[in-house]
């Protein structure tokens, strides 16, 4: 019997013969068609997006040359750009912060969905994605129609925005939320604070979560947790698309679900699966976590736009909304 890890299974030896070689060209259209046969039959799809995603759109990524983190140094002078996203900058800066974040409002605004939005839309309206949990602050899924998760007003919303969205304004006082306008982006830019339509507490911010965010409660409600817990009950394959796992709360994500598929008896159940055309991103999430060797992760080295795209296809096919219509 050959000593090869069984298919699927994340290697350190096979990935290190394999780095920088065609193998992980043809190696990415060979676990595309595995990805699609196991994603046959699948109802209750759960899928977990990055910067990945929405790079194909125009938007900045956030760790990459040149992204948001680079950005943010240049125009601060700070050693880290990540310092910007965190609450102590927030807290002392928050007008020049504001006026940052007005600007990747700009950016969002002006970007057209990518191919693989578009699929994930489609992937719902054949009734197969059970929820789409996106760590990306551009309000893209909403663009392509899937509408978004609230506790409160909308429990079966489709997109759940771990990280807020850039194009709403959120009262840090009372919660009102409304939609960030061209114009009151522009004030932001002009570091002009903005007060509550609610209830008057001035400055409002734009809805976007920060590292150590003292004000977390308005940006995501901790009742997500408890839907993605509902969501684990019932999935039948995770997928972490366009994630390169190099900050610790994508790592966290993943570590939080797993835990909720092995409360649920169900670790056998659910398969994992990476999608990135970086080698790099399994690798980031296997060095974060414990107990590698019972990790079962289905790597796809291909792009959000070329994986959910067929994915969907297939789906729409064979999912129940299609089943229904030729009955």
């Amino acid at each position: 019997m050959s000593g090869d890890p069984p298919p699927g299974r994340y290697s350190l030896r096979r990935r290190a013969a394999a780095a920088k070689s065609g193998e992980e060209a043809r190696g990415g259209e060979a676990e595309l068609q595995r990805l699609l046969t196991a994603a046959a039959g699948c109802r209750n799809l759960v899928v977990f997006s990055g910067s990945g995603l929405s790079a194909p759109s125009g938007m900045s990524t956030f760790s990459t040359k040149g992204g948001l983190y680079e950005k943010a140094a240049r125009r601060f002078g700070l050693a880290d750009g990540k310092r910007l996203f965190s609450y102590s900058f927030f807290e002392k800066q928050r007008l020049e912060a504001l006026a940052f974040f007005a600007d990747i409002y700009t950016e969002a605004v002006a970007a057209a969905p990518a191919a693989g939005h578009r699929a994930l839309a489609g992937i719902a309206a054949a009734g197969c994605l059970r929820r789409h949990y996106t760590l990306n602050i551009d309000g893209l899924g909403e663009a392509v129609g899937m509408d978004t998760w609230h506790p409160d007003t909308n429990p079966n919303g489709v997109t759940v925005e771990m990280h807020g969205s850039v194009r709403q304004l959120v009262c840090p006082s009372c919660g009102h939320v409304v939609p960030l306008t061209a114009a009151a982006a522009a004030r932001l830019r002009a570091r002009e604070a903005l007060p509550c339509g609610s209830c008057g507490h001035s400055p409002i911010r734009i809805r976007v979560m920060l590292y150590d965010d003292a004000e977390d409660d308005v940006i995501t409600p901790d009742t997500v947790y408890e839907a993605m817990e509902d969501d684990m009950a019932v999935a039948d394959m995770v997928l972490w698309v366009g994630i390169s796992f190099e900050q610790s709360a994508s790592t966290q994500y993943f570590r939080n679900v797993r835990g909720m598929v092995a409360e649920a008896g169900r670790l056998g159940e659910v398969r994992q699966v990476v999608v990135n055309p970086s080698d790099e991103a399994l690798w980031n999430l296997l060095s974060a976590c414990s107990n590698t060797g019972a990790l079962d992760v289905l790597e796809v080295l291909l792009p959000a736009d070329a994986v959910l795209p067929a994915l969907a296809a297939q789906l729409a096919e064979g999912g129940p909304h299609a089943a229904s219509a030729g009955s």
